[in-house]
C-alpha cells in the first residue's frame, strides 16, 4: 500500500468477507503506520457476509449498520468513502436496502454507496426506489472485467452507465493471474494460486475452468498470442492486459491485487503503455481473443449498434 501511494494510487478496496475481517484489520494497521492525511486517500469496503452467525450476513438494515460499525473498528477509521453491497440480496426488500445505505451516509459512516455484481435490472430497481423515496442513489458497480470476461461490462451494463451516470471499479483485470504470463503453457506452476496451496480445490477448479475453458489448448494459444503482442508493444503481458482495461472509458477504477511489491511496480507500468495504445493494438487483441461481445441491434435500422469499446479508443491518456 505504501509503494502504491508513493506512485499516485490513492484508492484501496477491501470487504468484510475477505479473511472474515482479517483483511480489514491488516489494511487498518497499514493505514495507521502510513500516517497519511485522511483526505488524501479513498477506502471502500463491501458488505454481504462476515462470519457464520445467523445475523452475520446479507443486506438487512441490521447487518448493514452493525457490519459497518464492525468494519470501521477493524479498519481503525471513522468512515469509509464508499460502501458496496457486495452482492444482490434476493430476500431483503429493496426499500430496506436503500434506506439502510442512506442511513449510513446521513450518519457519517460513508460518503457514497454502490453495488457489486448486480444485474442492470437490480441496479435500475435501486435507482428508481431511491428516486421514489428521495434517498441517495448508488454511484457505481464493481463488475468483473478482463480480456476473457466482457459481455456484462461492454453490453449489459451500458444503459446503466448512460441512464444512471454509473461508474465502475472493475475487479480481476488479470483474470486471477491467468493473464500475467505464468500460465501461458496451460500448466499450473507450483506455488501459484491454482496449485491448490492457497485456495480450496473446488474454488481452484471453478476459477481455472472459467478462464481456461473446456479446451485449455485454445486458451493457451490465446495467452501466447498476447505474450507475443506484449513483446511487440514493449511491455509485459500483465501490463498489456491492464492497459486494455484502462483504455475502456467506462472503467472508472481498475482494481488489481498484488502479493509482492515487484508486482505493484510492474502493474504501474501500464500507465506508460496507455500513451502508446492505438486502435491497431486494440484490434490485434480482438484478433487474438476472438470474443468481442455481439452488439445489440438498432431496431430502427436493423443494424448493430457501434461497439461500445470501439468508440472509446480516444479515452484521454492521463
Amino acid at each position: 500500500m505504501h509503494r502504491c501511494f508513493e506512485h499516485g494510487i490513492n484508492y484501496f478496496d477491501t470487504a468484510e468477507v475477505y479473511g472474515d475481517g482479517y483483511a480489514e484489520i491488516a489494511m487498518g494497521k497499514a493505514l495507521k503506520k502510513a500516517g497519511w492525511a485522511r483526505k488524501d486517500y479513498v477506502i471502500s469496503t463491501k458488505f454481504f457476509k462476515c462470519g457464520e452467525g445467523i445475523n452475520s450476513g446479507f443486506l438487512s438494515r441490521k447487518h448493514l449498520i452493525e457490519g459497518m460499525n464492525a468494519s470501521l473498528g477493524r479498519l481503525q477509521l471513522d468512515y469509509v468513502d464508499v460502501a458496496f453491497a457486495h452482492r444482490y440480496d434476493m430476500e431483503t426488500p429493496m426499500e430496506e436496502i436503500c434506506r439502510a445505505f442512506n442511513w449510513l451516509i446521513e450518519n457519517g459512516k460513508t460518503f457514497y454507496w454502490a453495488t457489486s455484481e448486480w444485474t442492470p435490472e437490480q441496479i435500475m430497481e435501486a435507482n428508481l426506489c431511491c428516486e421514489r423515496l428521495d434517498l441517495i442513489k448508488p454511484i457505481a458497480d464493481q463488475p468483473e472485467y478482463n480480456l476473457f470476461i466482457r459481455k456484462k461490462f461492454e453490453v449489459d451494463l451500458v444503459p446503466i452507465y448512460d441512464k444512471c451516470g454509473y461508474g465502475t471499479t472493475i475487479w480481476s483485470p488479470l483474470a486471477s493471474g491467468i493473464l500475467t504470463g505464468k500460465y501461458n503453457d496451460g500448466k499450473i506452476p507450483e506455488g501459484s494460486r491454482f496449485s491448490g496451496e492457497k485456495l480450496p480445490k473446488h474454488l481452484n477448479d471453478m476459477v481455472w475452468g472459467k478462464y481456461m475453458t473446456a479446451d485449455p489448448t485454445e486458451s493457451s494459444k490465446k495467452l501466447k498470442g498476447l505474450a507475443a503482442l506484449a513483446k511487440e508493444v514493449g511491455c509485459t503481458q500483465a501490463q498489456l492486459a491492464l492497459t486494455w482495461c484502462l483504455m475502456n472509458k467506462d472503467v472508472s477504477v481498475c482494481l488489481f491485487g498484488a502479493t509482492k511489491v515487484e508486482q505493484v511496480m510492474d502493474n504501474l507500468g501500464a500507465i506508460d503503455i496507455m500513451a502508446k495504445w492505438t486502435p491497431e493494438i486494440d484490434k490485434k487483441c480482438e484478433e487474438i481473443m476472438k470474443n468481442q461481445p455481439e452488439a445489440p441491434l438498432n431496431w430502427r435500422t436493423w443494424q448493430p449498434l457501434p461497439q461500445r469499446r470501439s468508440v472509446n479508443l480516444d479515452y484521454p491518456k492521463h
